[in-house]
């Protein structure tokens, strides 16, 4: 466009809106998209939106690092672009309520046979967004913080009203459809604790047993149990304890499970049992009480023939109070191992500091290992430091015939898998075909 001035026609320049779009998600924040809600609200009547809301972000933050947060919330924004896309008709606008914030905002055309949207059709929307945008939390998140990146979208349908200003109008919508997405992750966490309270009261948890391979001699070291859920209350053990972890049930689930598992435990006299605990279930009084002797002795387990297996879906803040809590359990006989090594939490401070009698290599340093050399040379480090310092080393995750003979060629003693055998109730039988010579 060109202006009039005293001098002759000039250019009219365009104002600067760099500062109006996220330098995170590249997306345009609200400002900039203020003529475009007038207009719907003039247009249609009202003002329909959706807002995606990533709620609690400094404990991911915390765990991730900044750089990482930022980069899923990039991608949670980029996703919701191409939902737009593909999902939405081109009406449909994506923009962040705020700068540099972690809030995203869906503006919603009515449906094509419609001229005004209804309530109904905004719930419908939000639905199946919610759907896709949990599917696709479950792919990109890690699992130590998929418990922790809670991710809620609130709904707002605000009518318009020729005696209000439109700004008032617009930003009112903005305010409900964020009170919205608090009150679905109270209706959400009400629900979940609900679950789960059903599930131990009712115990609806059940083990199954896998078997720890002694690859060498192709034998059976023992069995780690596995915990199940029973029933659609949770889709997976996982999200079971997330859920735990959340809230103040971890000890009485943990519980639950080594109740479960030890019932359950009809192994073999010569065999070890491997069971998973938290960190901080270490110490609940109850699991050092006589009533785990008592357990045990039900079951014909020594505490000899036990493996506490601890799994670090959390960080042990406090390793002094660990440590001495762990040789207790020493003291009356218990082995230790700490399971996934080289993933999450498990790393060289809780090898120092557990002094465990076995090491997990994590199922995602095992997986190709025939056709990655990193990974190879990963393990194999593992294995010679393992191999110096007295600790057994378990490759947990063997699927393969190939990868089992590159670990084999690296030298790790112990291994389990599905190529030996899928975790079953009663004991399987594994298949050692693998190992012969």
């Amino acid at each position: 466009m060109k202006r009039e001035t005293q001098t002759g026609t000039e250019p009219e320049v365009e104002p600067d809106t760099s500062h109006l779009i996220d330098p995170v998600t590249a997306l345009p924040t609200v400002p900039l998209l203020l003529d475009r809600m007038r207009e719907m609200l003039k247009e249609h009547g009202a003002l329909a939106i959706l807002s995606v809301n990533v709620l609690q972000a400094l404990p991911a933050e915390r765990i991730t690092g900044w750089q990482s947060f930022d980069a899923i919330v990039r991608d949670v924004g980029r996703f919701l672009a191409s939902v737009r896309n593909v999902h939405l008709r081109r009406e449909d606008f994506v923009s962040e309520v705020m700068i540099s914030g972690n809030a995203f905002v869906i503006l919603v055309a009515p449906p094509r046979s419609k001229s005004r949207i209804e309530e109904q059709d905004l719930r419908r929307m939000r639905d199946r967004l919610d759907s896709q945008l949990t599917r696709f939390l479950g792919r990109r998140l890690p699992y130590e913080i998929s418990g922790r990146f809670p991710c809620f979208i609130g709904a707002a349908l605000v009518k318009d009203e020729p005696s209000v200003r439109p700004e008032r109008l617009v930003y009112r919508a903005l305010d409900e459809a964020y009170a919205d997405s608090i009150q679905e992750r109270q209706r959400r966490d009400t629900r979940t604790a609900r679950d789960l309270e059903h599930v131990i009261e009712e115990r609806l948890v059940r083990s199954v047993y896998q078997p720890v391979i002694d690859m060498k001699g192709a034998s059976v070291l023992g069995y780690e149990a596995l915990s199940r859920v029973v029933g659609e209350h949770f889709q997976s053990v996982d999200a079971l304890f997330r859920a735990a972890q959340s809230s103040s049930t971890l000890w009485r689930l943990e519980r639950l499970c080594r109740e479960q598992a030890l019932s359950g435990a009809q192994i073999p006299s010569d065999a070890l049992l491997f069971m998973n605990v938290e960190p901080e279930t270490i110490f609940d009084p109850h699991f050092r009480s006589d009533r785990t002797m008592q357990l045990l002795e039900k079951a014909g387990l020594s505490p000899e023939r036990v493996v506490l297996e601890v799994t670090e879906h959390s960080a042990v803040n406090d390793f002094t109070a660990f440590r001495q809590t762990l040789s207790y359990f020493r003291s009356r006989g218990f082995r230790l191992a700490i399971d996934d090594m080289g993933s999450a939490y498990a790393g060289l401070q809780s090898v120092a500091e557990i002094q465990p009698e076995f090491l997990k290599v994590d199922i995602s340093l095992v997986r190709d290992v025939d056709t990655q050399p990193l990974k190879r040379e990963l393990i194999a480090t593992m294995e010679r430091f393992s191999r110096s310092v007295g600790i057994q080393l378990i490759a947990e995750g063997i699927e393969r015939p190939e990868e089992l003979s590159t670990l084999l060629e690296i030298g790790v003693p112990y291994g389990q898998g599905f190529l030996f055998a899928r975790p079953d109730c009663p004991l399987p039988v594994p298949d050692l075909s693998h190992l012969a010579a």
